[in-house]
């Protein structure tokens, strides 16, 4: 029937139908082959992760890395299985209908235009949805603005992407909490992706200090208690900048390595805790003011005023 078919086409047709036959096949092999080498890569990249949190905590769960890999890896297997038979079913479809197309002309232009557009309007209303989430997973699977463990911030929240489905993507927020996005919003969304190159985090601890303060002593100090952090990652010194003054104090930053954006919450946690010792130690206010008592108060209760020194020189 097929010989027939192939003879009673003209020679042009007969080299279209005959390459649409060889090809598609081929096509076929071919598309399944890459998305089984992404897969394969992705399922590698999981098994060698290092970090997984985004904030490092003691958890009920026994081994929660180990979960988390296991999770991650059955969610691929099972999205990238997907991901192969829809593109099979799709490819089938399409190879089909190029392998008709020769034989359109037989058919009424009539019955083939309704038939197409009456399909496309009952699957445009019917799956709609369904198809924006499920075509937004695949791009989001294969052109990897964040992937299954990497750390983001996003709308606010702060957390780990904890899976990647053809139809939305799970955060693990740092309180545990699940933030669950379709991902055809997902993919419309601007965010932070602090792990997509590597997991190495350059943090930073942003204080005041009063202009009665000398700075060189803030400076050695502030950079002295970064780099005795057990969460520095020592590649290189910690640095101190000036980042403005206002009128009555001076903004600092001191800034310091971490390997992973957990290390790097801990680093910030642990310099701000050891700074506020240092300078409440020292004396250090963040603001210039003064205690003065207040002698006009209402039914003559007196209070204290805080003022400024520019404004205690004035009176």
């Amino acid at each position: 029937m097929l010989e027939g078919m192939i003879e009673a086409m003209s020679g042009l047709k007969k080299v279209y139908f005959v390459s649409v036959l060889i090809g598609g096949p081929v096509l076929l092999y071919m598309v399944r082959y890459l998305i089984n080498k992404t897969r394969d890569s992705r399922r590698k990249r999981l098994q060698n992760r290092k970090y997984t949190d985004s904030i490092k905590t003691s958890t009920p769960l026994d081994n929660p890395n180990k979960e988390l890999r296991a999770a991650a890896i059955e969610s691929i297997e099972h999205r990238f299985s997907i991901i192969r038979k829809l593109s099979g079913l799709v490819m089938l479809l399409g190879w089909i209908f190029m392998l008709i197309v020769p034989f359109l002309d037989k058919l009424p232009a009539t019955i083939v235009s309704v038939f197409i557009a009456s399909s496309g309007v009952v699957v445009g209303i019917a799956a709609r949805p369904m198809i924006e989430n499920l075509i937004s997973g695949i791009v989001i699977t294969f052109s990897q603005p964040f992937r299954t463990g990497d750390t983001l911030k996003i709308d606010g929240q702060y957390g780990t992407v904890e899976d990647i489905t053809l139809t939305h993507t799970v955060i693990k927020i740092w309180n545990w909490r699940r933030y669950i996005i379709p991902n055809n919003k997902m993919l419309a969304k601007e965010f932070v992706n602090y792990t997509i190159q590597d997991s190495f985090q350059w943090t930073h601890v942003e204080f005041w200090v009063s202009y009665n303060a000398d700075l060189e002593v803030v400076k050695q100090k502030a950079i002295e208690i970064a780099k005795s952090s057990r969460h520095f990652a020592d590649y290189e010194d910690p640095v101190f900048w000036i980042m403005k003054m206002d009128k009555e104090s001076v903004k600092c930053w001191v800034a310091a390595w971490a390997e992973s954006p957990s290390k790097a919450w801990e680093l910030e946690c642990d310099i701000r805790m050891k700074l506020q010792r240092f300078l409440q130690d020292q004396g250090i206010l963040s603001h210039t003011i003064v205690v003065q008592e207040n002698s006009n108060a209402v039914g003559g209760v007196v209070g204290p005023q805080l003022m400024s020194d520019q404004e205690t020189v004035l009176q």
